[in-house]
């Protein structure tokens, strides 16, 4: 029989690219902070204006987006930004705060350590959207002892250790 043909060349997705991209951005960044001794220059070293433009417009397609401080913020299906962070002591559970400041939680059964700081893990745990019919409010007792929803602002959510516990 003859040869089997050869394998087709890979194509590049525009995953690949992001993660190309923020890859060599972190080994950027990490060299000069290393060389640098700690001083920082605000910016993402080594890239471009268009660079992050480009992986701004990446990451809106995977349904996310992230603040120059680093944190990360899910796009509903309605386009509204819903904050993202995790709970310190309760493995595999994220919190997320919507712009009205409720405060929801998602527990990851199957993942006891998410790193939000990746792009790819951010793009694989919430890429499909799912998240929306997951996402349970969080709720507490009041004085009174009435289960009330938690609502808390920007800097008070951020400022949280843990809320399940």
């Amino acid at each position: 029989p003859p040869p089997s043909p050869p394998p087709p060349p890979p194509q590049e997705s525009r995953r690949n690219i992001l993660l190309y991209v923020g890859g060599g951005a972190a080994a950027v960044a990490g060299l000069a902070a290393v060389f640098t001794r700690g001083s920082s220059s605000g910016d993402a070293a080594g890239l471009t204006a268009q660079d992050k433009a480009t992986i701004d417009v990446l990451r809106d397609e995977a349904g996310f987006r992230r603040s120059y401080d680093g944190h990360v913020l899910l796009l509903s299906r309605n386009g509204e930004a819903v904050e993202c962070r995790l709970d310190a002591k309760m493995p595999g559970t994220v919190l997320l705060r919507d712009k009205e400041g409720f405060v929801y939680f998602i527990t990851f059964n199957n993942v006891q350590q998410i790193d939000l700081t990746d792009d790819y893990v951010v793009m694989a745990l919430f890429g499909d959207g799912a998240w929306e019919d997951t996402m349970q409010r969080l709720t507490a007792k009041d004085e009174a002892g009435n289960l009330v929803d938690v609502k808390l602002d920007q800097d008070a959510f951020r400022d949280i250790i843990s809320v399940l516990e």
